[in-house]
């Protein structure tokens, strides 16, 4: 069963600039900024948000990933708020990007949009289903299934630092069989597999 949506802030204007963000910041993280950004479009559709808002909240959510380092701690914190500020984003964008980082701005940021929701439950997913595609023989999204990301996600051996949890929350906070979800998000990936080299 479907939640409803909640009246949400419109930064679709906000598209070109969050390309040339990516362009500007993101280098190992940009194919799961742009697969995260093509899965909520997709999810935008299915919710009836704005695909391009939805879109720019994917884009831009791991933005500060890089230039941290993988520096948890201060993920989502001054260096995102630096890199965002020349955009002149809404705060309702950086409050939606922090919200993903719910161990840590949880409450001060709720998941409690569909979009907020879906950003977090997807953003594990994208980045395992990179995973998942790069032990295959071809390296290559086409040859992913929805079987066989779920049977690598049975395996916590395998990309062992992928947060589970998260994903399988999508049955709770959104309301999408796990089967659904994976199948959703790998079929946008697979639509921007040549954008990403995948």
């Amino acid at each position: 069963m479907s939640q409803p949506l909640l009246q949400h802030a419109d930064y679709s204007h906000l598209l070109p600039a969050a390309h040339s963000l990516l362009e500007q910041h993101a280098d190992k993280i940009r194919e799961h900024l742009v697969s995260t950004g093509a899965a909520m479009e997709v999810l935008a559709n299915k919710f009836g948000g704005d695909p391009e808002t939805w879109k720019v909240a994917g884009m831009l959510h791991d933005l500060d990933w890089d230039k941290l380092e993988k520096d948890a701690e201060e993920h989502c914190g001054k260096t995102l708020d630096e890199m965002i500020e020349p955009i002149e984003a809404p705060a309702e964008l950086l409050a939606d990007i922090k919200s993903h980082y719910a161990e840590k701005y949880g409450e001060e940021h709720p998941l409690d949009t569909m979009l907020r929701k879906c950003l977090y439950c997807v953003d594990e997913l994208t980045g395992f289903i990179v995973a998942v595609a790069l032990v295959r023989p071809s390296k290559k999204l086409e040859d992913v299934k929805v079987k066989s990301v779920k049977k690598k996600l049975k395996d916590k051996g395998f990309a062992a630092q992928v947060n589970r949890e998260q994903i399988m929350k999508c049955e709770e906070l959104i309301g999408i069989p796990l089967d659904e979800f994976i199948e959703i998000t790998l079929d946008a990936m697979k639509g921007i597999a040549e954008e990403i080299g995948l």
